[in-house]
C-alpha cells in the first residue's frame, strides 16, 4: 500500500489534510497528487517540505521530484524512523544508542562516528555486525536530510512529523486477524478508507448508491440484447441437404446361419 500525505500548518496546526492511498501504481498515485496540488495551490516561489524514511519508492529524490515547477523542495529525513533504526541496532537500554540518539540530534557526525566505532569494537554477532553496516550506510546516506528545519534557517517550523500512526487505519483494518485480500478487494477498501480518513466516505457512498441504481437497467439493456442474439441464431433456419428417399434391401433366406446375415433371419423367425 502506499500512501502519501499533504497538509498544511498554521500556529502548529495541522490543516487541509488530504490523504492518497494505492494499492500498487505508485505512479498513478503521484499523478493524482501532482493533480490535487495544482488544483489547489499556488505554489510559484513557495517552499515545499517533504518527510519519509527514505525507504523504496520514498527516497528523497523521488520525492523531490514531486514538487511542482517554480516551487522549491526542503526533504526531511523522518526522524522517528532514523531513531528507530539506531535503537534497534545498538539496543534500546543500551547508553551508547542514547549517545548516537543525541549526536543525530545535533547533527554531530564525529561524534557518531566514534559511538558507532565504539560498538563496532565490541564482540558482535555477525548479524550485529551486519545490521551496524547497514546503519552507516543509511546515515552516511541521508546525513544532510537530517538537519531540523531550524538549522536550516527555518526558524519557525518544527519537527515534519510522520504518518506511521495514521497506517494504522488501514494495516489494523487490512491484517488484523489474518485477513488475505484480492487484488480488486484490496483496491475497494482501500478506496472506502482514503475516503473516510479525507471526510469524504459519505459523499462516495451516495454515488455508489446512484451508480447501483443505474446498473439493473444497464444489466437489463444488456441482456435483453443477448437474448435477441441467441434467439435469432436458434431460428435460424440450418441449410437444406438433398433426400436421398428410401433404401430398399432384402435378407435372403437360403443364408447360412454361420454368416452375421444368416443369425439376423434366424433372429427375426424365431
Amino acid at each position: 500500500v502506499h500512501h502519501y500525505r499533504v497538509y498544511e500548518r498554521v500556529a502548529n496546526q495541522i490543516i487541509n489534510r488530504h490523504d492518497f492511498l494505492s494499492v500498487g501504481h505508485q505512479g498513478r498515485l503521484e499523478a493524482r497528487l501532482s493533480d490535487y496540488l495544482d488544483r489547489h495551490y499556488k505554489l510559484a516561489g513557495q517552499t515545499i517540505f517533504l518527510a519519509s524514511d527514505a525507504g523504496p519508492g520514498y527516497e528523497p529524490a523521488k520525492l523531490l521530484s514531486l514538487v511542482p515547477q517554480g516551487a522549491h523542495g526542503e526533504y526531511f529525513l523522518d526522524r522517528y524512523h532514523c531513531l528507530q533504526k539506531i535503537e534497534h541496532t545498538l539496543g534500546r537500554h543500551n547508553e551508547l544508542a542514547m549517545r548516537a540518539i543525541k549526536a543525530v540530534r545535533h547533527h554531530d557526525q564525529a561524534e557518531l562516528t566514534i559511538i558507532l566505532d565504539t560498538y563496532e569494537s565490541q564482540n558482535l554477532t555477525e548479524k550485529q555486525a551486519d545490521d551496524l553496516m547497514r546503519l552507516r550506510k543509511y546515515l552516511q546516506r541521508n546525513w544532510r536530510y537530517i538537519l531540523s528545519p531550524q538549522m536550516r534557517g527555518f526558524k519557525d517550523i518544527h519537527l515534519i512529523g510522520s504518518v506511521e500512526s495514521s497506517h494504522r487505519a488501514f494495516t489494523y483494518r487490512m491484517k488484523k486477524q489474518g485477513k488475505s485480500w484480492t487484488k480488486q478487494g484490496a483496491k475497494a477498501m482501500i478506496g472506502l478508507i482514503e475516503a473516510r480518513m479525507n471526510g469524504e466516505l459519505q459523499a462516495s457512498l451516495n454515488t455508489i448508491l446512484e451508480q447501483l441504481t443505474v446498473l439493473p437497467r444497464v444489466a437489463q439493456t444488456r441482456l435483453l440484447q443477448e437474448m435477441h442474439i441467441r434467439t435469432g441464431e436458434f431460428l435460424r433456419k440450418a441449410p437444406t441437404k438433398p433426400s436421398i428417399g428410401a433404401v430398399q434391401g432384402i435378407i435372403p433366406i437360403n443364408t447360412a446361419t454361420s454368416r452375421p446375415m444368416g443369425q439376423l433371419f434366424k433372429a427375426l423367425t424365431h
